[in-house]
């Protein structure tokens, strides 16, 4: 197994286990805290770290185009960084879906698809969560701060 596939494995089975603990664990402050200062903080290292291997000084592509954002992530590192962002920020919009959803007392199991769609499709599950939430606070409009 190449370091790549290795880095790949444990930033997935990372967020996986993150992904379990927020659903079982998300009344818990300290979850929150765990997943911020220690979780965020290793996912964002490595996207660091492999994002600047992977649009190094020579890397093509840009962002005017699909075809330019397709040269961008053509290096394996630069791919497995784009992975981690994934990771990263659909566990981010998790934790704001279980916070949001218990100070609206919204039923965890109610939540509980949502946050499988937030990691598995990412916006079908905060879409999910937003009609759900509307149904809950009967408010067609709504806020994130609200």
């Amino acid at each position: 197994m190449t370091t790549l596939e290795a880095v790949f494995g444990m930033a997935s089975t990372l967020a996986f286990f993150s992904w379990l603990a927020l659903f079982i664990f998300y009344p818990r402050k300290w979850i929150y805290q765990t997943l911020f200062s220690g979780v965020f903080i290793v996912l964002a290292l490595t996207y660091l770290f492999y994002i600047t291997q992977g649009l190094g000084g020579n890397s093509e592509g840009g962002f005017g185009s699909l075809a330019e954002v397709r040269a961008l992530f053509h290096s394996d590192e630069a791919l497995l960084a784009g992975w981690i962002h994934y990771l990263a920020f659909d566990l981010f919009v998790g934790m704001w879906i279980s916070k949001d959803a218990w100070e609206k007392d919204i039923n965890r199991w109610i939540v509980l698809p949502c946050l499988i769609l937030t990691f598995m499709l990412g916006p079908v599950g905060l879409l999910t969560y937003f009609v759900i939430r509307a149904i809950k606070i009967k408010k067609l409009n709504q806020s994130p701060f609200h």
